[in-house]
């Protein structure tokens, strides 16, 4: 069977099981009913070997080929128990997912407790399609794994399905179950790569640099970057035939910017527009500058520092989208 026919089944198989079941809040303890067994490849072929020893025992009426037969059948009815009870109590306590920017792998983090009084040796989780992550818990005790999920564009998004799987203690079983926790994340737009300057927009000036007490605060000529707005070229000098040339006021350095969506061109679409305007909010973050942002909508008032940046890359993630469950 290809690996694309055996992920087909299994997701097929995952569908199944979860059939009508929503996301779920956290805490999620997992009882009986929600784990799952099944030999693993060596423990199919241990069965086989079992097999072949019964019959080669009943064919020579062999009494200790009888006894380490039914031995053997013991151990491994034994570690389909332990596997079972491996499981059996876990709690998925809590979990975040932190925010990335779109084309980056998500990075969930979640803390898994034991509350039964034994150690849950060889664990792993996984989100599907991903690599595992294996852990332990010690007895009364938590454990914080972290693992990777596919990276997805931009918007909220929740988790996904989890695996939480063990074959502790002997990897002849295979006991697993899922969570699909209600834990969402958000997935800013990709900044734009060497995007131009922002349009100067300070406070409510509609892009008019602040005059001060003794005319425009003029500071220097800077040279011409694409997006730079026709009233802030100088156009005397390129007239005498200098250099096309931008005027750089000082005001600008230090005032107020407004990241405004009818200022991207008009030949950009939805995504190029949201990744033009992360890049300026990013590059006005770092400049320690204060600035707005004004989309279809929504306008959010000039702030600075951390949790200011964060309103507008949320504002700029959810614009136009749904929840994705």
């Amino acid at each position: 069977m290809s690996a694309s026919m055996r992920q087909n089944l299994r997701e097929r198989m995952q569908r199944w099981m979860l059939r009508g079941r929503a996301p779920e809040r956290l805490p999620v303890t997992l009882g009986q009913r929600r784990i799952y067994v099944l030999p693993t490849g060596p423990g199919l072929s241990f069965g086989l070997l079992l097999l072949a020893m019964l019959l080669a025992s009943l064919n020579y009426t062999l009494s200790l080929g009888f006894a380490l037969t039914f031995v053997l059948a013991g151990v491994g009815h034994l570690s389909m128990v332990r596997a079972h009870r491996n499981l059996l109590g876990v709690t998925l306590q809590s979990g975040r997912c932190d925010a990335v920017f779109a084309g980056e792998p998500r990075i969930l983090s979640l803390v898994m407790q034991e509350q039964a009084g034994r150690e849950r040796p060889s664990l792993s989780i996984m989100h599907t399609g991903s690599a595992p992550t294996s852990f332990s818990i010690p007895a009364k005790a938590s454990q914080s794994p972290s693992l990777a999920a596919p990276a997805l564009p931009r918007g909220r998004h929740a988790v996904g399905r989890l695996r939480l799987e063990t074959r502790h203690p002997l990897g002849l079983i295979v006991a697993w179950s899922y969570f699909e926790p209600a834990i969402f994340g958000l997935v800013y737009p990709a900044p734009e790569a060497d995007a131009p300057s922002a349009p100067s927009q300070q406070g409510e000036g509609e892009g008019r640099p602040i005059p001060g007490g003794d005319g425009v605060l003029f500071d220097s000529l800077r040279p011409y970057r694409a997006g730079d707005r026709p009233r802030q070229i100088a156009w005397r000098q390129l007239a005498r035939g200098g250099a096309l040339a931008t005027k750089h006021f000082a005001a600008e350095a230090g005032g107020e910017q407004w990241l405004r969506w009818i200022d991207c061109p008009a030949t950009l679409d939805t995504e190029a527009r949201l990744s033009r305007l992360c890049a300026w909010a990013l590059r006005a973050d770092e400049a320690k500058q204060r600035f707005g942002l004004e989309l279809p909508g929504r306008r959010i008032l000039p702030g600075s520092g951390a949790a200011h940046l964060r309103e507008v890359l949320e504002s700029l993630a959810l614009y136009g989208v749904a929840d994705h469950a």
